[in-house]
């Protein structure tokens, strides 16, 4: 694990995977955080997890389904998404930069 990180080396780990859309950049036994990139009409693919998470948007806009509700979100926005919650990002008409961390 590389501590500190920086946003750009990040964004550029995710260039070079190219399949995936997020990168994590701790992983212990205790968390796992990391940075979602969803470019526009890209799908969001996670499942529910077993234990609670925290999101932030760093950059962009769009919408959270959190279980059947749909909220606005953007630069700036904090989401609380409860264990074992259906939740996808959307909707957004330009690239969406969200951190991201759960407690393990």
């Amino acid at each position: 694990m590389k501590n500190p990180n920086e946003l750009k080396d990040l964004l550029s780990e995710l260039e070079e995977k190219g399949s995936s859309y997020f990168v994590d950049f701790i992983t212990t036994k205790g968390i796992q955080a990391g940075v979602i990139r969803l470019h526009p009409g890209e799908i969001d693919t996670q499942e529910p997890h077993s234990v609670d998470e925290v999101y932030y948007v760093i950059e962009g806009s769009g919408f959270i389904k959190l279980d059947y509700k749909n909220d606005p979100i953007k630069q700036g926005t904090f989401i609380f998404v409860p264990a074992g919650s259906e939740h996808r990002f959307h909707g957004n008409t330009r690239d969406l930069l969200i951190f991201y961390a759960l407690g393990k």
